[in-house]
């Protein structure tokens, strides 16, 4: 029996010695640059991950550590110095944004250096290590591998400089399905994944109705709080709300920073914190941060100062906007104007720069400096100056240039970045197969910077992941693409399935663009636009609706084949791809009975609005169940204000008819 027993002992210190991670020690400066502290702490977070390891971070290793990994670099972590001659020099010598993986010998053992020109490149070569072992990053989240690499730090050497010196995320910040509906927290997140996905710069969008500044001008006050810079800035999402789950249990769905606050005052102080709290959180992990305002929008209070344009008058919107020719010969209006300008700067002192969209096609310096004729009205409260950029339309791609430049077309056209909108559809599946093909067609008419203009997260983290890729000088394939990501996390044999369905989502893509834009199928709905364009394109919405059928069933056999957490990316875009079907199930279904009750056929609108209440109802469940942003809850909001209740009124309506 003791025999057994020490048998039985045995067995399990030696499943222990098999089961256990190595032990790495993490090498820093004691005095670190807070970048490289965070890149330390990934690290950690990565080899815990993958591989169960036992970590330690410090500013020295233990004489007999097995696995030391040195991050920084040798100007910033005093242990590096040792492995100066393995550092780039001379003509190599890494920029503020190359990075480098490589491996040396401490102590006769292999170790590794992670570190860049900068600490915000050592944190990206951190992000290259965890690419290394297997993880993907994506917006959403990581992905981690399935079957890492065995963990060794030898023969390893990666040296990467940028293809694309700034690349830049902008937030939209106008609605609920963007991300004017986040928290601070959620933005947070979004950074960090930019982050590991080597952006360098953020600009916030910010309209003059937002509660995000306070100011006076002429004896008047503001008074604009529109967050979503229309008149709807809070949606039921309580009682009869179909995927109501996703919610929580809220009464309405709002942008939670604001949920509490109910006076223009505590809106505007919500605001600052909001606002700060971003930029905060954009600087933490390395990026720029610009604010994009509309110099010539004005909160409608001040209505009285400004002659409106004609071409806005009647805008849906609490706000003005100056008549072009009134704007930059009013003197009252330019002051108005660089008052409102000067509330950015005073209250968030933090920005590195703003760009100024005129609503007028083309600015010159003369415009410009009539408006803001003063060398030092751009200087931040610490003696810095804000560096400012202008929107210039005059050329083949929408960009913004330094104001110097305006009137050089020449200069500003190689200057301007690539503006890539990856989503096409607002509420339909967005498909990457074609991006890389449209990337590289935008690169030939502009320079090699980009600025990524999304509307939320949920479709894109394909295209932004090739960029991340391509931005360092690997050029995929979409197919490429697809293997690189679904392989690791998913297992072999799942991203065949995978690219299967991507094939189909864009077949569908192709035949909804086609549709007429401006609502129905892709934008905010009301059951008169769904219906129209359902009237008018019968035969595509049925082609389209096959399309995604075909696309859910391939996703799902992916999802069925997925491992571990690749399930998460797989079920999403099965779920992403069976709201499509519902919602164009839903679009037949109003479209039929219109036509039924033009004919008086109430018996058949009945059924057919009863159709279209389920189809909806399935759709809008499928979202709730892999939501994963409060984009796509405010898709379901939306789509609940504008599509689902006033069905069931309409049903209600029909049934009462027909007594």
């Amino acid at each position: 029996m003791i025999r057994s027993l020490m048998v039985l002992v045995t067995v399990f210190a030696f499943a222990n010695d098999v089961i256990a991670g190595p032990r790495v020690d993490i090498v820093i400066s004691e005095k670190t640059h807070a970048l490289e502290r965070l890149a330390a702490d990934e690290l950690s977070i990565q080899l815990k991950r993958v591989y169960e390891a036992e970590v330690k971070i410090g500013s020295t290793a233990p004489v007999d550590a097995t696995h030391v990994i040195f991050v920084g670099s040798p100007d910033t972590n005093a242990g590096m110095k040792t492995f100066a001659d393995s550092w780039p020099s001379g003509d190599k010598k890494l920029t503020d944004q190359g990075h480098l993986l490589r491996s040396v010998t401490h102590n006769n053992k292999p170790a590794l250096l992670i570190g860049g020109g900068s600490p915000v490149a050592t944190y990206w070569a951190v992000a290259e290590f965890g690419h290394h072992i297997g993880i993907r990053p994506l917006l959403f989240g990581d992905l981690d591998p399935i079957s890492p690499p065995k963990f060794k730090l030898d023969g390893i050497d990666v040296v990467l400089e940028p293809q694309h010196q700034e690349r830049e995320w902008h937030f939209r910040n106008r609605g609920p399905m963007d991300s004017g509906s986040w928290s601070v927290d959620e933005h947070r997140h979004v950074l960090q994944q930019l982050a590991k996905l080597k952006f360098n710069r953020v600009s916030i969008n910010v309209r003059a109705s937002q509660p995000f500044v306070h100011f006076e001008f002429g004896g008047v006050a503001r008074k604009s709080e529109g967050l979503w810079g229309f008149n709807v800035n809070v949606f039921p999402v309580s009682g009869d709300t179909s995927g109501r789950k996703v919610f929580g249990g809220a009464k309405n769905f709002e942008n939670p920073s604001f949920a509490t606050a109910t006076t223009y005052e505590e809106r505007v102080a919500a605001g600052k914190r909001h606002l700060t709290g971003i930029i905060d959180a954009a600087h933490a992990v390395g990026m720029t941060v610009r604010l994009q305002l509309q110099p010539d929008w004005f909160p409608q209070n001040f209505g009285a100062f400004v002659k409106e344009s004609d071409s806005i008058q009647g805008r849906n919107g609490p706000y003005v906007v100056a008549d072009v020719a009134e704007f930059f010969r009013d003197d009252k209006i330019m002051g108005l104007a660089r008052t409102q300008m000067r509330a950015y700067l005073d209250t968030y002192p933090g920005i590195d720069g703003v760009d100024l969209e005129f609503s007028a096609d083309n600015v010159s310096q003369q415009d410009f400096r009539r408006v803001f004729p003063d060398p030092n009205f751009w200087r931040r409260a610490d003696g810095r100056d804000v560096a400012v950029r202008v929107r210039a339309n005059a050329f083949p791609v929408r960009a913004f240039v330094p104001f110097e430049q305006l009137d050089q077309q020449v200069v500003a056209k190689v200057a301007q970045p690539m503006i890539l909108l990856i989503e096409r559809e607002k509420f339909l599946p967005s498909s990457p197969v074609d991006f890389p093909a449209t990337f590289e067609k935008a690169r030939q008419r502009s320079s090699n910077n980009y600025l990524v203009d999304p509307d939320g997260i949920s479709d894109i983290d394909l295209p932004v992941y090739w960029l991340s890729r391509r931005s360092f000088g690997s050029v995929l394939t979409f197919e490429q693409l697809c293997r690189e990501v679904i392989d690791p996390t998913c297992g072999e044999d799942v991203s065949d399935r995978v690219l299967a369905a991507f094939q189909w989502n864009h077949q569908a893509q192709l035949v909804m663009e086609k549709l007429p834009f401006g609502g129905g199928m892709s934008g905010p709905v009301n059951l008169r636009d769904v219906e129209r364009v359902a009237t008018k394109n019968p035969e595509k919405i049925t082609s389209a609706a096959d399309d995604y059928l075909n696309a859910m069933n391939e996703m799902y056999r992916a999802n069925t084949r997925a491992r571990e957490g690749g399930r998460a990316f797989t079920l999403y875009w099965a779920r992403r791809f069976e709201f499509a079907l519902e919602y164009l199930s839903f679009a037949q279904a109003v479209q039929k009975a219109s036509t039924a009750e033009m004919t008086k056929d109430t018996a058949t609108q009945i059924a057919e609005l009863e159709k279209g209440i389920e189809s909806l109802n399935n759709g809008l469940n499928a979202m709730a169940a892999i939501a994963r942003s409060n984009s796509d809850r405010g898709l379901i909001a939306v789509l609940n204000k504008y599509g689902y209740r006033p069905l069931k009124k309409k049903l209600a309506q029909a049934e009462a008819s027909a007594k």
